[in-house]
């Protein structure tokens, strides 16, 4: 069974201007665009996609190198991801996220994130 999004989660000590682009650059790679972000401050960024799914592995594999690791639960995704799906639907698209938190000794800064009217 096909999940219906993908959550990826990892954290890296390397510089996050360079990790975002990477990040972004291999989601393009894989198939796939990026929908929307929201950086919560220098610490966490939330990155959403788009992605058809013959690219989802491979995007993982991509994501879990270059100073970037992945949390266990991410690299599952892989192994639990049905192949033969992958080969009769590849064109299929599936909504996703990568949640990067950033490993750095830089003070913690805070970014305002307006209220929801209602």
């Amino acid at each position: 069974m096909l999940p219906e999004t993908i959550r990826i989660q990892g954290f890296t000590r390397e510089n996050r201007y360079k990790m975002i682009d990477y990040a972004v650059s291999s989601i393009s790679k894989c198939a796939g665009w990026v929908t929307n972000h929201t950086m919560y401050s220098n610490k966490v960024i939330v990155i959403n996609f788009e992605i058809e799914i013959r690219g989802v592995r491979e995007l993982l594999q991509l994501l879990n190198q270059n100073g970037l690791s992945l949390f266990e639960e991410s690299n599952k995704i892989i192994h639990h991801f049905p192949e033969d799906y992958v080969v009769n639907n590849p064109k299929k698209e599936i909504i996703g996220s990568i949640n990067i938190t950033f490993i750095n000794d830089e003070p913690s800064t805070r970014n305002h994130i307006p209220a929801i009217p209602g």
